[in-house]
């Protein structure tokens, strides 16, 4: 079977082809046009179907991904019970240190940290301000198609013969759009 991409080559070169007054010639490659179309065809559902066993690898990939996730989480709880199980118990027994041959397990107290209760009541040199600011994507895009918009119209306007060049909105070198790239659906 012929790759995809030489199929859509042959297409391209038949298609360039038939602008012929010679009608037998011009039969003869819309005949072979259909041929190849029809071979396209069969390598499109090769493909489609490829791509079903890939999506059937990947759910079974996020199912295992999923068991390991909470497998993880159960032996990281597991872990912090174990330590806070030690560290009550070496508090309550009131030892600091255990050495043994292989490690030595040492107590250590605590970090104080700060607790806020009102943080109205903090005075003004022990707060910080934290500000984001981010560009609003839906407005932009509003805007630009808008001003494209804008800017056809007047285009056709002058193709017409009138005098409103004044009128072009100039185009922002702050923000552009971009057609993103197409995409199949299969249903």
């Amino acid at each position: 079977m012929t790759q995809l991409y030489k199929l859509t080559g042959q297409m391209a070169e038949l298609a360039a082809m038939c602008d012929t007054d010679d009608e037998g010639l011009k039969q003869a490659i819309q005949d072979t046009m259909a041929g190849i179309q029809g071979e396209f065809e069969e390598k499109a559902d090769s493909i489609v179907m490829l791509r079903r066993n890939i999506e059937g690898d990947i759910g079974a990939i996020t199912a295992e991904i999923d068991r390991l996730t909470e497998l993880k989480r159960i032996k990281t709880n597991s872990v912090v019970q174990m330590t806070d199980y030690l560290r009550r118990n070496m508090e309550a027994a009131d030892l600091k240190t255990i050495k043994r041959p292989l490690f030595t397990i040492s107590l250590a107290i605590g970090k104080e940290k700060v607790i806020v209760d009102n943080e109205q009541a903090v005075p003004d040199e022990l707060t910080s301000v934290v500000t984001k600011i981010a560009p609003d994507k839906n407005a932009i895009a509003a805007k630009l198609k808008a001003n494209r918009e804008h800017n056809e119209s007047v285009r056709k306007r002058m193709a017409a013969g009138e005098d409103c060049e004044h009128e072009l909105i100039p185009e922002p070198t702050w923000a552009h759009l971009e057609r993103g790239e197409s995409s199949i659906r299969i249903k």
